[in-house]
């Protein structure tokens, strides 16, 4: 059964991809500023999500810093 995507939830994820791809590239904690109204959680699982859809891709930068970026053209 396929999990029911909330439409805060899809909001969330339309906004974070559109700040990835404004900027290229960003801290996964400016994404986190960027996307206020919404709490951690959210804004990570958001990432983590499109992160498994090959939609974005997370970077680890250094212990516990990662980079949002949009995955590389094939």
């Amino acid at each position: 059964m396929p999990r029911r995507v909330l439409p805060n939830q899809t909001d969330l994820r339309k906004r974070v991809l559109g700040i990835v791809r404004k900027q290229k590239m960003c801290d996964l904690d400016e994404l986190i500023l960027a996307c206020m109204s919404y709490n951690w959680t959210n804004v990570f699982l958001a990432v983590d999500h499109l992160s498994r859809s090959g939609e974005l891709r997370l970077l680890h930068k250094k212990a516990g810093e990662y980079i949002v970026t949009l995955p590389r053209a094939a």
